[in-house]
């Protein structure tokens, strides 16, 4: 979908370029993330796609096409483009902001207003919202907002820079998981700006980590890049965490659960005590089939087996779909050590720490 071939950008007395000789290929519908230290051009390579920056040298190209071949009017109203300050015009309704680009394209007033519903619903926003100002509206719709600005004329690709540093962390995480819900049913071919490398691993299909200059140092999806970094730069980039990092793109239903020391409703004494001693832990669980009802400790086990055991129950409970990380932390933070799993009601089995240990050597 996007080809940069050779590019350069230096600025009239800038010194060194701020991108050299950066070429990189981005595939049809695939997020790719334009990650490194302050100054070392993503931003630049980002307005150099549409042409708001143009090159000193070397070709960018778009289905094929080079961009320098387009109107540069005609070129932007085909890409979508979201800041990070969002940039809406103030005297206008959320829906006028939506409706800017289809306008300019002559769309017809009931072809704008359908638009505008699908979007509102496809960005998360409630309808009357529509007629509101910006400054009525919180930083994460005002985003929102942005991020339906640049889908209205269903552009094949979008641009985003630095779209969610402005927003407080809570709703950050909130607006990357609806970017990727939104991804599986759009299939844009995105490429974004950002300084975060959390952000980066959870949003790309492909990481770009750029050292000053615009160098590529490494480019590749983001679990090969945490698995081997190409370099020195790229590793102290990364973070001294990368393992950790890397669990944050395995689920669950990556490993083999395990059962664990689980024994049924009327199990006896010994029954308990043996199943304790076959997974090495100082508490059990009490369930029968699929069902778990809780733990307790060692010590609450009696002659009459656990028929009067007063359990606790698993408050965390994860999902295949949940992370690595998320069953790590779940391990870190239980009197167990364990991380429970369940298909809604269905006990499905436990995560331990050597599971996890095991996965991230693999």
């Amino acid at each position: 979908m996007i080809e940069l071939i050779d590019v350069s950008k230096s600025f009239p007395g800038g010194g060194s370029p701020a991108v050299e000789n950066l070429s990189l290929e981005i595939k049809d519908g695939e997020i790719v993330v334009l990650v490194g230290p302050s100054g070392c051009g993503k931003t630049t390579t980002l307005k150099m796609i549409n042409r708001l920056i143009e090159p000193t040298s070397g070709t960018i190209t778009i289905s094929g096409e080079p961009v320098d071949t387009v109107p540069a009017h005609q070129l932007r109203r085909r890409i979508g483009y979201v800041i990070q300050q969002v940039g809406l015009f103030p005297h206008k309704t959320v829906g006028e902001n939506i409706a800017t680009v289809p306008e300019l394209l002559g769309w017809s007033d009931g072809d704008i207003e359908a638009r505008l519903n699908q979007l509102a619903d496809a960005v998360q926003l409630e309808p009357e919202f529509l007629d509101r100002y910006p400054s009525e509206l919180s930083g994460g719709q005002q985003q929102r907002v942005g991020v339906a600005r640049a889908l209205a004329a269903d552009p094949p690709i979008l641009l985003m820079d630095e779209p969610f540093a402005a927003v407080d962390p809570i709703v950050r995480a909130h607006l990357q998981d609806e970017l990727l819900a939104l991804q599986d049913r759009v299939h844009k071919t995105m490429v974004i700006v950002t300084h975060d490398i959390e952000e980066a691993i959870k949003l790309g299909d492909r990481i770009a980590i750029l050292s000053d200059g615009g160098q590529l140092e490494q480019y590749a999806p983001p679990n090969e890049i945490l698995r081997e970094p190409a370099n020195l730069f790229v590793a102290n980039f990364l973070g001294t965490d990368r393992g950790i990092k890397r669990l944050s793109l395995i689920p669950v239903s990556a490993i083999e659960l395990d059962r664990g020391p689980v024994v049924a409703r009327g199990a006896s004494e010994a029954e308990t005590l043996e199943a304790m001693a076959a997974y090495g832990t100082d508490w059990f669980a009490v369930g029968q089939g699929t069902e778990l009802d809780g733990w307790a400790p060692a010590a609450d086990v009696g002659p009459d087996g656990v028929h009067e055991v007063r359990l606790e129950p698993f408050r965390t409970r994860l999902t295949p779909d949940s992370t690595l990380k998320d069953a790590l932390d779940a391990v870190v933070s239980s009197h167990t050590s364990v991380a429970a799993i369940f298909n809604g009601d269905e006990f499905l089995g436990m995560v331990t720490a050597d599971a996890i240990r095991d996965e991230i050597l693999r």
